[in-house]
């Protein structure tokens, strides 16, 4: 599994934190069934907005990028995102993405100008199937204002600079457009096609759209990616939050509020490909449900279990409540659903406290940490 990581120019805010929680917890689902999963994520440390704010403080972009790199992984680290197994630089994958440029230059699906190199859409015509957008529509979205484009969906694969962030090609010095940048990193790990690819729903047009003509052109292979997952935008009133609107919040600023626990479970009540509009009346009644599940569970901790019990109760009650778990998660990771699975379940074991033995209080409190574990909730 790929997933898109940040652009490391800033903080990263909670809509990010959606995002990585959802595949964290997507991650963990897949392990409890028993695959193995091998996660890996990209850090975008080539990029203009790197260049643009590396100006603006007047620090090296190199310098910024990796500064910023290290606060993502202590957020996700504070967040309890575990399960990612690799981190790829894009800075370490250059000659990667030279490569590629060259092979689809190659294949005549990409042309140099006097301002870089670009991927001639129109010579890949399945180019839309993803977001399901036609072809007229697709020529009205113009990607990237260039008079030395031959067409105006056409998107870039090199950018011409000689400074700053820029390293040498074929087609002089320059830098790696957006797109490839991903292709390189995941094509390099995982080959030719792999199951999961993931990401922000905005990232769908152009970017996900782009890695599939790029990758699918190189290699003569369909698909790229098995399984296309997206999560939904986060939302702050009725705008999407973002740097640029001036409604971020940073996950380092709620964690300060919230614990790791108490957003967890808050992003896990709605369903991860839903848009979801944060407010901290929201996160205040996840947390007053968090509140009563673990006050439920800690009753059945800490009463004195039966000296005698019936265990086929506990037998059937794990069973019953691991069902209703699966259903819930296997019909596309739904999180609600699972979360009020998880609530019934410590409720019954309150009330269960003093009519099981030991043997079976302890079967059942680690069915419970099983299922609580999928989604990041810790008793």
């Amino acid at each position: 599994m790929f997933v898109c990581g940040p652009t490391v120019y800033d903080y990263v805010h909670l809509g990010h934190a959606r995002t990585y929680l959802a595949f964290d917890t997507i991650t963990r689902y897949l392990k409890f069934l028993g695959y193995r999963v091998h996660y890996l994520m990209n850090i975008t440390d080539v990029a203009e907005r790197v260049v643009q704010r590396a100006e603006e403080l007047k620090r090296d972009p190199f310098e910024l990028a990796r500064e910023y790199e290290t606060a993502f992984l202590d957020d996700m680290r504070a967040l309890g995102v575990t399960q990612i197994d690799e981190f790829r630089r894009a800075s370490d994958a250059i000659p990667k993405m030279i490569g590629q440029v060259s092979g689809l230059i190659g294949k005549g699906v990409a042309y140099e100008s006097e301002t870089g190199v670009y991927f001639e859409v129109r010579k890949y015509p399945r180019f839309g199937q993803l977001s399901g957008l036609g072809h007229e529509e697709l020529s009205l979205r113009r990607l990237e204002l260039c008079s030395s484009k031959r067409n105006p969906e056409d998107f870039s694969l090199w950018r011409k600079y000689d400074k700053d962030l820029a390293w040498d090609s074929p087609w002089g010095r320059g830098r790696p457009g957006w797109h490839i940048e991903d292709t390189a990193v995941s094509m390099d790990r995982f080959g030719d096609t792999y199951d999961i690819h993931g990401g922000a729903s905005e990232l769908i047009f152009p970017h996900h759209e782009a890695e599939i003509a790029q990758a699918e052109s190189l290699t003569g292979r369909a698909p790229f990616v098995r399984y296309w997952l997206h999560t939904g935008l986060l939302n702050v009133g009725s705008r999407k939050m973002s740097k640029s609107l001036g409604n971020m919040i940073r996950i380092r600023d709620a964690l300060k509020q919230y614990t790791s626990t108490e957003l967890r479970f808050y992003f896990a009540t709605v369903h991860y490909r839903e848009p979801m509009t944060y407010s901290h009346t929201g996160v205040e009644k996840a947390k007053r449900r968090l509140d009563k599940l673990q006050k439920n569970l800690n009753s059945f901790r800490q009463t004195q279990a039966a000296g005698l019990g019936n265990e086929m109760k506990a037998v059937s009650t794990l069973s019953k409540y691991e069902a209703a778990f699966r259903r819930f998660m296997n019909d596309d990771f739904n999180t609600p659903g699972a979360l009020t699975v998880l609530e019934q379940f410590a409720n019954e074991l309150a009330k269960l406290s003093r009519k099981v033995d030991q043997n079976s209080k302890t079967k059942l409190e680690e069915g419970f940490s099983n299922i609580a574990n999928v989604l990041g909730i810790q008793g």
